[in-house]
């Protein structure tokens, strides 16, 4: 068993060692790059870059291959519908979310990203598609579900290893008001890589879910 208890260390130390270091280094370029959009793409291009470098270490420490974090070929077809069911699913259950906050008299506070992501030039815009839609969903689907999940369901039962890494992958994006609908959203991944047996279904839907918030976001 590859995916055993040393990966997971792996992960929750690296993902942690990340995470203290990550404002140290936005800090220093913030210094550098007053402009707060230059800035905030180097922010998230060198965090991206430094979950990569973890995902090799914890390949190469316990001799993984892309395979065994679920880089395996599965029916597009069906893979393909199972990300609109579940694409629509993920937006419906977000949609009651939001409307029951409005209800409730709350309100989701504006992050920094998506203040970032409005009123964006045709180049900012293709920019945040390729890094938002496409790269982040490469990163965060081998790490959150090809090692997270697969160490969990090691050790625990397909849909507790599901709900455990879906809470672990909403927190960490530290936004309280969101955490709902990306719990919701990280169910569906989590289902998607274990019917398949394929990390390619829930990088298609991470990609279709980022795809959709970007251009909401850019047009709104």
């Amino acid at each position: 068993m590859k995916l055993n208890f040393k990966a997971l260390a792996y992960f929750v130390i690296g993902v942690a060692v990340v995470f203290l270091l990550m404002p140290f280094i936005s800090y220093s370029i913030y210094q550098f790059f007053p402009e707060i959009k230059t800035a905030y793409y180097l922010s998230m291009i060198t965090s991206n870059t430094l979950f990569v470098f973890l995902i090799m270490l914890i390949m190469f420490k316990n001799r993984l291959s892309l395979n065994d974090l679920g880089w395996r070929r599965t029916s597009f077809a069906s893979a393909l519908i199972d990300v609109f069911k579940i694409c629509f699913l993920v937006w419906l259950i977000n949609m009651i979310y939001m409307v029951l906050l409005y209800y409730s008299g709350q309100t989701t506070a504006e992050n920094e990203l998506v203040k970032l992501l409005q009123d964006p030039t045709i180049s900012m815009f293709i920019a945040n598609i390729f890094l938002i839609a496409v790269i982040v969903p490469f990163i965060e689907e081998t790490l959150f579900r090809g090692v997270l999940l697969g160490c969990l369901r090691n050790y625990f039962g397909k849909w507790t290893a599901i709900v455990i890494s879906a809470c672990i992958f909403s927190a960490l994006h530290f936004d309280l008001t969101g955490f709902i609908p990306k719990l919701v959203l990280g169910i569906g991944l989590g289902f998607l890589y274990t019917k398949h047996d394929s990390i390619y279904p829930a990088i298609g839907l991470h990609a279709l879910n980022n795809l959709l918030a970007v251009i909401g976001v850019s047009v709104s």
